[in-house]
Order: structure tokens, then C-alpha cells, then sequence
């Protein structure tokens, strides 16, 4: 009863729903922060930090996510928990990520090469700071050798930012905006929203077409768990692969795949990804 008076009361504008959201996300990134404070003698604790990422990610994405479902009236099945029975869009899921790949690297290396006018300086050398910061600390959290360090980087960087960032951009962003919006515009509005606020320029276009994949997953298959899969086999590669070269078990560096002398590998990355989601609007038609 209580869910249905604020879905009546927090129905009738598109932009009283996304002050609400992003009010609630920061209300829950403030309680993460100020237990993230209060935990700074374990700075050098790797294993705390990341005990506190995952406290992070479910105060600003996932109870926020939850909360939002019954405030907009709608409760869990406005965030589309619906299993998927299609095999094709299963394959999609699992190979899109691996796919968009080259296509990925080759928008990095485009993105590093911007460089802003003088007078903005100012804030090309914040950007780069934050960019070495976030370097710095995601080498610290991957730089392990035991098979325990490995799984709970899984969890961490893997499992916890799939299930809570798809939870809260495509289950409750994207959908809150394409109530009003086309629904392509919903798509890339969300993945602008999405790469913006990791706060790291130099990945900021990657990071659009990774929104923009993870949010025609969504679209086409009309279940959050299709999103949710794909991000976490995104970024459980990167964690894997990461243990792999640090461990010595792999030499070549993946992320070198679509640039330079491999630019028609991104070419091919972009065509093949067209194809899926073509055939997989076809699907949903």
C-alpha cells in the first residue's frame, strides 16, 4: 500500500524520478564514504579496502536500486528479474563482451590522445591525476598470486559491480528514461551517465560503448540478467587476465588488440557487435 502511494506521488515527472535517484545514490555514496573514513588506519590493508568496495557498491547502487523500485510503486518486477530462454541472446551475452574487445581498445587509444587547450590545463592535470590514482589502486587490488586473492577479486571487481551497477543504470536509469524518451536516446543518455561518473576521462569513450552494449542488452532482451552476465564476464576477464600476466602465465597483452597494426581487428570488433544487436532487435520484434 505504502509502495503504491509513492509510485502515485513520484509518477508524474521524468525529472523529479532522476533527482530522486541520483539524490538516494548520493545519499548512499555519503554513508559508504564516512565508513571508508572511519576505516583509514587500514589504508595499507588491501584485504579491508576491498571489503569496503563492496560496501560501497551496495549503498550507492543496490540498496538504492531496491529502494527506488517501491518508491516509483512498481516493486522488484519494475527491474525485469526475467529469466531468458532465447539461445541466441544467451550467445549474444556471452560473446558480446569478448567481441566488443578490439573495438574497445581502439576508442582507448583515441582517447588518449585528446589533449585540451592551454587555458584548460588546470583540469587536464586533475584528470590525469585521478587517472593515476585509479591506475594505482586497481593494480593494488589485482596484483595477487593465491587462487583465494583471485576469487575474492572476482567478487569485488567482478560480481559486485555487475549485479549493482546494471541494477541501478539499466534497471532503474535507463528504464525511468525511456518511459519519456526514445529509447535509443534512453540507451546513450544512461551509458554517458554511466561512464561519466566512474570520474576516469582518459577510459571515458570505452566506457560509452561498454554502457551503450550493456544497455541494448538490456533493451533487447527485456531482462536485467542479460546485462548483469555480460558486465560481469567484462570485467571478470580484465581480473583474469590480469592475474594471468602478473603470474607470468601470459605474455601478450590483450589490450593492445585493435590498435596500432591491429586497427582492422576494431573494424571487424564494430561489425560483428552491429550484426548481434541487429539480429537481436529482430528477436525482439
Amino acid at each position: 500500500m505504502l509502495s503504491m502511494m509513492a509510485g502515485h506521488y513520484i509518477k508524474s515527472s521524468l525529472i523529479t524520478k532522476i533527482v530522486l535517484i541520483f539524490v538516494i545514490a548520493f545519499v548512499g555514496l555519503l554513508v559508504s564514504s564516512v565508513a571508508i573514513l572511519l576505516c583509514t588506519n587500514y589504508a595499507n590493508n588491501i584485504v579491508v579496502m576491498k571489503w569496503l568496495q563492496v560496501l560501497q557498491t551496495s549503498f550507492t547502487f543496490i540498496l538504492p536500486a531496491f529502494l527506488l523500485t517501491f518508491l516509483f510503486g512498481q516493486g522488484l518486477p519494475y527491474l525485469k528479474f526475467k529469466p531468458i530462454s532465447h539461445p541466441f541472446i544467451w550467445f549474444a551475452v556471452i560473446l558480446l563482451m569478448p567481441l566488443a574487445l578490439p573495438a574497445v581498445n581502439w576508442l582507448k587509444s583515441l582517447n588518449d590522445m585528446v589533449v585540451l587547450p592551454h587555458f584548460m590545463s588546470g583540469v587536464e592535470f586533475w584528470m590525469q591525476q585521478m587517472e593515476q590514482q585509479s591506475e594505482v589502486l586497481t593494480e593494488r587490488f589485482l596484483s595477487v598470486s593465491s587462487y583465494s586473492s583471485l576469487a575474492l577479486n572476482l567478487l569485488v571487481m567482478a560480481v559486485m559491480p555487475a549485479f549493482g551497477e546494471e541494477l541501478f543504470f539499466r534497471g532503474i536509469l535507463q528504464t525511468v528514461l525511456g518511459e519519456k524518451l526514445n529509447r535509443h536516446l534512453s540507451v546513450w543518455i544512461t551509458a554517458f551517465i554511466f561512464s561519466a561518473i566512474h570520474l576516469q576521462f582518459y577510459g571515458f569513450l570505452p566506457r560509452l560503448l561498454l554502457g551503450a552494449v550493456l544497455g541494448y542488452l538490456f533493451l533487447y532482451s527485456g531482462s536485467i540478467w542479460a546485462s548483469i552476465v555480460a558486465h560481469f564476464i567484462n570485467n571478470a576477464l580484465a581480473v583474469i587476465l590480469f592475474f594471468l600476466t602478473f603470474n607470468g602465465y601470459v605474455k601478450f597483452d590483450i589490450d593492445v588488440l585493435g590498435t596500432a597494426n591491429t586497427w582492422w581487428l576494431g573494424v571487424i570488433s564494430c561489425i560483428l557487435v552491429y550484426l548481434i544487436f541487429y539480429r537481436l532487435n529482430r528477436i525482439k520484434e
